[in-house]
């Protein structure tokens, strides 16, 4: 990442990232409150709820034993019953008087019903909530009554709504009155609906209540994904839960509220993001241009361009800085000239020497073999042709070797300098294959990875895969004879020095180089081939060299042993100023 992106990076950081914990916090907070407040408010509604079922439950008990105690409508049913006159108009009587009654009472449903055991037992005498059920039989509400005692329990009540009738849940008690033979069940209570929940006035949103079944399931359709609390649990005459008042929290209200905020708050992040973006793009013109005209100034340095320098448009430490840097560029390309002068004259001594060697070997035997023609010329010797033909054909080889160290010399200092093009190494690999197919020693082609194409010179690209993968057939050859060597040629992208390039391997099975060998071989005029003039490697490693490349010798990997040669192209190519002898 380039130091701008950096710096607009670390800008949005810096702008957005405090305001996304604030606005994360604000809403947790803000989460939390409303929790505390649904708690609180649930739990004063759960409290008064309670208080009104016990505070209802217990004044209509009363009202009930009243009933049974010395109530007028009850105390005349068992006269009539005991003089044996409960006749059809003192039924109608009782009927029409039995609704005012429960309603005074403050109860939803009552009955009297005849508990006289030998007579029709159950026998509702008036119905106050129902007065079509005078004459029904409800002896098993009868008896759960004399079963309970004193207790509330819950029972299906037949109650008539909108023209029909329908065993509804009620929560019943009941009182029994007795006068002589005479027995009078009074049973009484309210029907378990939402109305019932409904008039114990407890609901304040978002508190809901809500009559449930035993197992306290909320109705379909209701948002209870708050809070919830029992409020009451109402059970049967065994004592086991028949049905329960539930509070619970109705959070859709506050779900909504929390989709709201996440909203404005993502809506205000996107704007933070981008005035953050904005202001990192201004910073980065105006302040991160001058340290970017720099970096781009040292990647050319490095690249070996040392007559760079940077204009100077900003003051203060940084006019400095880059005054240095122009400073250090301009001592940099003066150090650098001396260094390739020095360079050279070293390494043309050093080239005389071993040129100086080279000729002195053929030298000898030319100045033998004249020496020899004289002495037998002076002496008359009888088979002077013959040695004068022996010592020519020596003296004309030794010149012939001459002029063969003379030329690959001269090849070797005039190399021309590159003209890259963009290329595919595998193609120009390809040819080199091309060119040796058919030979003792098999040469195979391994392309390992898709290629990057890189900027070289064909020809002499050409010239060093041939070199390579010649070297390797001799080698191959010389240990296995004209069959069983091999030169795998292998090809595969790399990494060099933070830039694409491609990798190249020319590995054989041959005798191998040793390491004390491997250090020397790219030196001009070292060689261990009979008749090689030992500029072959040092002109690979040249060209190599030219192209910003590398070029190293190795151990082959597999168990047959021999040589690696390795190189590595870049695939910008040869740098801006390639070392040429011209």
């Amino acid at each position: 990442m380039s130091l701008r992106w950096r710096i607009i990076a670390f800008t949005l950081v810096v702008g957005t990232a405090p305001a996304g914990v604030l606005g994360y916090l604000f809403r947790e907070r803000t989460l939390e409150d409303a929790r505390v407040q649904q708690a609180e408010r649930l739990d004063a509604i759960t409290e008064s709820a309670r208080r009104r079922v016990l505070e209802r439950r217990s004044a209509e008990r009363r009202a009930i034993a009243r009933l049974c105690e010395g109530d007028f409508v009850v105390d005349r049913l068992m006269l009539d019953l005991q003089a044996d006159r409960f006749g059809p108009l003192e039924q109608d009587e009782l009927v029409q008087r039995l609704p005012n009654l429960m309603r005074s009472m403050g109860l939803e449903s009552l009955m009297l019903i005849d508990g006289r055991p030998g007579r029709p037992y159950g026998r509702v005498f008036a119905a106050g909530h129902f007065p079509g059920r005078a004459g029904a039989d409800e002896g098993a509400t009868a008896r759960a009554v004399e079963e309970a005692g004193e207790r509330w329990f819950v029972r299906d009540l037949h109650v008539r709504r909108e023209g029909e009738t329908h065993p509804t849940q009620s929560i019943l008690t009941g009182c029994v009155a007795r006068e002589g033979e005479a027995r009078v069940i009074a049973v009484g209570g309210h029907v378990l609906d939402q109305e019932y929940v409904a008039s114990l006035g407890a609901d304040v949103p978002p508190v809901q209540l809500f009559l449930t079944d035993a197992e306290g399931t909320l109705p379909e359709g209701v948002g209870h994904g708050g809070p919830r609390e029992d409020v009451h649990v109402f059970e049967d005459l065994r004592g086991q839960p028949a049905a329960m008042v539930v509070a619970s929290v109705d959070d859709r209200a506050l779900q909504q509220r929390l989709r709201e905020l996440d909203q404005q708050l993502l809506y205000g992040l996107a704007i933070m993001v981008i005035v953050a973006f904005v202001l990192g793009l201004v910073i980065a013109f105006f302040m991160v241009r001058p340290l970017v005209e720099l970096e781009t100034a040292a990647a050319r340095v490095a690249s070996g361009d040392m007559s760079t320098t940077i204009t100077i448009h900003s003051g203060g430490e940084v006019k400095k800085a880059l005054q240095a840097f122009n400073h250090m560029t301009g001592e940099l390309k003066h150090a650098q000239a001396k260094l390739i002068r020095a360079e050279r004259i070293a390494a043309w001594r050093d080239i005389a020497r071993r040129i100086a060697h080279e000729i002195k070997n053929p030298l000898m035997p030319i100045q033998t073999s004249i020496e020899t023609m004289r002495k037998t010329h002076a002496r008359q010797h009888p088979d002077f042709d013959e040695i004068f033909e022996e010592s020519t054909v020596t003296i004309l080889e030794e010149v012939e070797r001459l002029k063969r160290i003379v030329t690959e010399f001269s090849r070797f200092a005039r190399m021309p300098r590159p003209q890259p093009v963009e290329l595919a190494v595998e193609d120009v690999a390809r040819h080199t294959v091309g060119l040796h197919g058919g030979g003792p020693v098999a040469v195979e082609l391994t392309i390992e990875d898709p290629l990057p194409k890189v900027r070289a010179d064909r020809e002499q690209l050409t010239q060093v895969l041939v070199n390579l993968v010649q070297n390797a057939a001799d080698a191959a050859k010389a240990r296995h004879g004209e069959s069983g060597g091999r030169v795998d040629l292998v090809l595969s992208a790399a990494d060099v020095d933070g830039d694409e390039g491609v990798r190249v391997e020319v590995v054989d099975n041959g005798p191998g180089i040793p390491p004390d060998e491997q250090a020397k071989i790219f030196e001009p005029y070292y060689t261990t081939k009979a008749g090689g003039t030992g500029l072959g490697l040092a002109i690979v490693h040249r060209i190599v060299s030219d192209h910003g490349g590398s070029i190293d010798v190795g151990d082959a990997a597999h168990d047959e042993g021999g040589a690696v040669f390795e190189i590595l192209l870049t695939r910008r190519g040869p740098p801006i100023e390639a070392s040429t002898t011209q």
